[in-house]
């Protein structure tokens, strides 16, 4: 069989690697299948989310007999407003979390309080066992907790907490007595001083109370919470501390709530009271009770066994008769007069009981 013989010349071989290495001519793009008047449309439903998913599902099961290029250019489209429909209603929702304000969840009373038509009658005119002080008196014993702000600038209850004593009960409101250490809480600016403490019942339920007065000097403080219905007044009595008289101590110690302890009056200390009772951290701001319910002191310390491990049963409290004497207070708001009706109660309650005695 012949064979033809072909001869191929350097220039044409210089054409053809030159048309090989030419760039592929320009193609026009063909229009999206989506068109413009649906994007303008579609965008608008990109705040709404829901509306949004539940349109996407519509035109997926209406597209599925189209073509694959309009499929995948819708579906293309889609998933860019999904994408963005989402980050803009997690970002809202955040927003939304921080910035609102959140419900309220502390009470503006204390029911258990208002809802009580009578107190114990007081002092007693026979010695009370701890039984009996135990019944009679934790239901006037509240815990005290530092106010700490939110970021929505509502008040809650602190992790520490300590105890407060009743002291006034009227029409009006309850006055209490606490450490004060315990209401004022340490972080507050240096020049701020807290207005507020939280303060509950046995119930648990948390109530804001007014700091209405403090005595830093004497680790003292009295808060005011305003009654929400009619019941029984009371007025807790309170007199001198005697050396060596058995006493009762209610706290709440390293989160034990309503702890009672006993112990005696181990001395006298200027304006303070040296107890055998054993306290701890949660006691302070607790009353100390003599055996006739009368309220002798506040609890403010106990020695740091830090400095002598070996120290035991040493606690301290403030007398009632510093917490009586207007000039130690730096009041606020109603905190002067409610002092007064509470000394001015004391004094009857005790004019009541020399008049029984006679």
């Amino acid at each position: 069989m012949a064979v033809s013989k072909v001869i191929v010349s350097a220039e044409e071989v210089s054409r053809i690697k030159a048309e090989v290495d030419a760039p592929p001519g320009r193609f026009e793009a063909m229009p999206s299948p989506v068109p413009w008047w649906a994007k303008i449309g579609l965008a608008v439903l990109v705040p709404v989310l829901p509306i949004l998913c539940l349109l996407t599902v519509v035109l997926r099961i209406a597209f599925r007999s189209q073509p694959a290029r309009v499929k995948y250019a819708w579906l293309s489209f889609l998933s860019t407003l999904l994408i963005v429909s989402g980050l803009i209603t997690v970002t809202a929702g955040v927003l939304a979390i921080s910035l609102a304000p959140i419900p309220a969840i502390v009470s503006t009373g204390l029911p258990e309080l208002d809802e009580r038509v009578q107190f114990p009658a007081l002092p007693s005119q026979t010695d009370l066992s701890g039984s009996d002080i135990s019944a009679k008196f934790k239901p006037l014993v509240i815990v005290v907790s530092p106010a700490a702000r939110l970021w929505s600038r509502q008040e809650v209850a602190s992790a520490v907490f300590g105890a407060g004593v009743l002291l006034l009960a009227d029409k009006d409101g309850y006055l209490f007595a606490t450490a004060n250490h315990v209401a004022n809480y340490s972080g507050w600016g240096s020049e701020a001083k807290p207005q507020h403490a939280m303060v509950a019942t046995q119930s648990g339920v948390w109530a804001t109370a007014e700091i209405v007065a403090q005595a830093p000097q004497l680790d003292l403080a009295l808060l005011w919470v305003a009654r929400h219905a009619t019941g029984g007044n009371f007025v807790q009595p309170s007199v001198a501390a005697r050396d060596g008289e058995g006493v009762f101590v209610i706290g709440h110690p390293e989160g034990l709530k309503y702890t009672l302890s006993t112990g005696i009056v181990s001395g006298l200390r200027d304006e303070s009271l040296q107890i055998s009772a054993p306290v701890s951290p949660g006691n302070s701001g607790g009353p100390v009770y003599d055996n006739r319910g009368n309220l002798i002191g506040i609890v403010s310390s106990k020695f740091d066994h830090n400095r002598d491990a070996n120290a035991e049963n040493l606690s301290f409290a403030v007398s009632t008769d510093s917490l009586m004497r207007p000039s130690i207070w730096s009041f606020r708001k109603n905190g002067a007069q409610e002092l007064e009706r509470y000394i001015e109660g004391n004094r009857k309650v005790k004019e009541d009981q020399a008049q029984a005695g006679k």
